[in-house]
């Protein structure tokens, strides 16, 4: 086990194999956010795209965070968690239709170098866990400035992970708004490129009925949720939840293996099957399924994980042709039954800004510092910049702008750090 020191606090590397527990860290036991879980970590371990390692930091001699490392050998990773494959590449972090048009030219440009070069940025670590979040528990009763402090710690003590793992790329991914500005200083000053990533849809509810619900929504909303939702029973369908391990059958798996290959995703039955088979034995208890069915027949599911008050969209399949099922089970008919079951707020994830502003979600920006030192390192840099500028285009379009941190704010005065070659 290594340790490094940045400003009093010091970062651990466990050995392979080794796992922080909830019996050792309370900060993983029972958590309001489901990607901070002991549970939640046990199942990212039984992916087979990554090894997860974990750093455990330290202060005053005590364990105050931990959080998992997401490690790449080669390329061919979880495209979301892989940060040579994140950089470049189009799709819900990099819109380039976005951009002016001589940032085009140059994004087509660096798009068709870069897969030459991005075999020599492996080995590649992500301080991040599924779920779009960084994933960095603290222990319990830490001040803001104390959680602060160890979040601006993290660029150095990743980036000494990635030394003692033989690391060519790093990346800190998915830190939420609070948070970012924090980091950002210290990540700018050890070199890292900082890039938006997209934001969070999360979703407040208001009342304890359906009915309180409803009333508390602006007249425009309302409207638009009793035209979807009568579209919905029109069409027949009909709403079933079933929470628990039960609640993941073959219906489920069958109908998201047919929704990835109409999209092509990778990944066939036996990759669905083992994602479910492991969610299921792993977080069993939190989960909770909305299906749409028709006539008895499984027309769309979306699978949440459940925290007290809180849930957290994991994944979702619908079947082709049925008309306002995807909108109004993943909003209205998921609204309808939290209200009524305690739940205040539900995080859907990044992308389709769109329908979720119009459904009442906040977008909370997610942004990624990225560390390259393989060849074409400064390739990878431009394509990040471009990237961020387009999701923040994105952004702006939607009525959602985000602030950027300092290092990409036009007046930014701060001294940077020369880039790694």
């Amino acid at each position: 086990m290594t340790a490094t020191h940045v400003d009093g606090i010091t970062g651990h590397v466990l050995p392979r194999g080794a796992r922080p527990t909830a019996a050792d860290f309370a900060g993983i036991a029972d958590p309001d956010i489901i990607w901070e879980d002991a549970r939640w970590w046990r199942f990212t371990e039984r992916t087979d795209l990554h090894e997860v390692r974990y750093l455990e930091v330290r202060a005053g001699g005590r364990t105050v965070a931990v959080a998992p490392l997401l490690f790449t050998a080669r390329p061919g990773g979880l495209l979301f968690y892989d940060p040579p494959r994140l950089a470049g590449t189009a799709g819900p972090m990099a819109e380039p239709e976005l951009l002016d048009h001589p940032d085009r030219l140059r994004w087509a440009e660096l798009t068709e170098a870069l897969p030459g070069a991005r075999e020599d940025q492996y080995p590649s670590v992500a301080l991040a866990t599924f779920g779009n979040h960084h994933g960095v528990a603290h222990a319990p009763g830490r001040s803001h400035d104390q959680r602060r402090a160890v979040m601006a710690a993290l660029p150095d003590l990743l980036h000494q992970a990635g030394d003692e793992l033989g690391c060519r790329s790093e990346a800190l991914l998915y830190v939420g708004e609070v948070e970012a500005e924090g980091v950002d200083g210290s990540a700018t000053r050890a070199g890292y490129t900082a890039a938006l990533l997209g934001a969070e849809g999360v979703q407040d509810l208001s009342g304890h009925s359906w009915a309180e619900y409803v009333a508390s929504l602006s007249k425009r909303r309302r409207v638009r949720l009793r035209k979807e939702v009568a579209d919905y029973t029109e069409a027949g369908l009909r709403t079933v939840v079933r929470w628990g391990p039960a609640a993941i059958d073959d219906e489920i798996v069958a109908l998201q293996v047919a929704h990835r290959a109409k999209y092509g995703l990778p990944g066939g039955e036996d990759r669905v099957r083992r994602d479910f088979d492991s969610v299921r034995e792993e977080l069993g208890d939190s989960c909770v399924v909305l299906r749409a069915e028709l006539d008895g027949r499984l027309m769309g599911f979306v699978l949440y994980l459940r925290t007290p008050d809180t849930l957290f969209a994991r994944t979702a399949g619908f079947a082709p042709g049925v008309r306002g099922c995807y909108l109004t089970l993943t909003y209205h008919e998921t609204a309808r039954w939290a209200v009524e079951h305690g739940i205040r707020r539900v995080h859907y994830g990044l992308a389709a800004y769109e329908a979720k502003i119009a459904r009442g979600c906040r977008l909370r920006p997610r942004w990624g510092w990225f560390a390259f030192r393989g060849e074409g390192a400064d390739k990878y840099r431009e394509a990040l910049t471009l990237q961020s500028r387009s999701i923040e285009r994105r952004l702006d379009l939607v009525g959602a702008p985000a602030l950027p941190v300092p290092s990409r704010r036009p007046a930014a005065t701060e001294p940077k750090a020369e880039q790694w070659n």
